[in-house]
């Protein structure tokens, strides 16, 4: 049986950090980045209430006025503060990292936006369970119906025979008012928006380049048959997406085309389902240095013959 189908197996995200997209208030002024700072010393900063609601409102006046930035007295208004001088003191920890002042008032910079939908969405603060309860599917390794549950933040569905099918984080804020099989698609969205960007040198979570591998390792020191699995990891933000090789057909264009000729979206199936994903007689380690994977995808008596290389990319053979 493969791997856990999902992100890091030790219970990590499979891809953390704060991101270096542009946030809703564009770039710093004259394009400077910003300073890099201790992470303790950044997190201090937040560690009072009155900061955290200046972060809010500032995000608040952005979605309904789409402001650039806001101006210190109404921005000490909507805070509630009446002492302008121990306002200026929150402020001001704020400034530089979260905050930035322009144009006559103050806005958040990009790490101050990260923080605030971190916050919104619940990443560092809310908890909630749902589950377990089976969904509809059958656990590859032994036939029994797939459980799901949703626990701190992260989906996760095996069987009760304990076979891990599939695992992904999912920030509570995504989980609010949905059922649990509508957890477990959003988390399977996510999965495959994940693999497809670590395959393109993208760290998910931080966009920071990455380098994606097909590896053959195992923690058994003398395996039957090394069963190739992929690996992208972030040294900028120490996330790690872990699966098995057949994670890198699930994104590939020759591969969803071959399942839509036989009526079958790869997009219609549960992330664990596919033969090439379950199933580690499929996969073949036919050659190591270079490293070449042969994977065998068939339906209903026809067959696509693909490859993988060390880096994950995908290409169909003509045998």
């Amino acid at each position: 049986m493969t791997p856990p189908a999902g992100d890091d197996a030790d219970g990590s995200e499979a891809v953390t950090g704060v991101g270096e997209s542009r946030g809703p208030t564009g770039g710093d002024e004259g394009g400077v980045a910003e300073r890099r700072v201790d992470p303790a010393e950044a997190f201090a900063a937040l560690s009072d209430p009155l900061r955290v609601d200046i972060l809010r409102e500032l995000a608040t006046a952005h979605r309904e006025r789409a402001v650039e930035s806001v101006g210190f007295a109404d921005l000490r208004k909507r805070v509630g503060v009446r002492d302008s001088g121990r306002f200026r003191y929150h402020l001001n920890e704020l400034r530089d990292n979260f905050v930035r002042k322009a144009d006559g008032g103050y806005r958040l910079t990009v790490t101050g936006v990260e923080t605030v939908a971190a916050i919104l969405a619940g990443t560092y603060t809310h908890g909630g369970t749902l589950g377990p309860e089976p969904i509809d599917s059958e656990c590859s390794a032994c036939g029994a119906d797939a459980v799901a549950v949703y626990r701190d933040g992260r989906c996760a569905v095996s069987c009760p025979d304990d076979h891990s099918l599939f695992a992904w984080s999912l920030p509570p804020a995504a989980a609010a008012d949905a059922t649990l099989p509508e957890i477990v698609s959003l988390a399977e969205l996510h999965a495959r928006q994940a693999i497809e960007r670590g395959l393109a040198g993208v760290c998910p979570k931080c966009s920071a380049p990455v380098e994606p591998a097909v590896v053959t390792e195992r923690d058994d020191p003398e395996p039957a048959r090394p069963v190739p699995g992929l690996r992208v990891r972030c040294e900028t933000c120490g996330g790690r997406l872990v699966g098995p090789v057949g994670f890198c057909l699930l994104v590939d264009p020759a591969v969803a085309a071959f399942y839509r000729r036989h009526d079958r979206p790869l997009d219609d199936r549960h992330v664990w389902e596919p033969a090439f994903v379950a199933d580690d007689e499929t996969v073949e380690v036919v050659e190591r240095d270079p490293l070449r994977v042969d994977v065998e995808v068939a339906l209903d008596g026809d067959r696509l013959a693909v490859s993988v290389d060390g880096s994950g990319e995908v290409s169909v053979r003509e045998d």
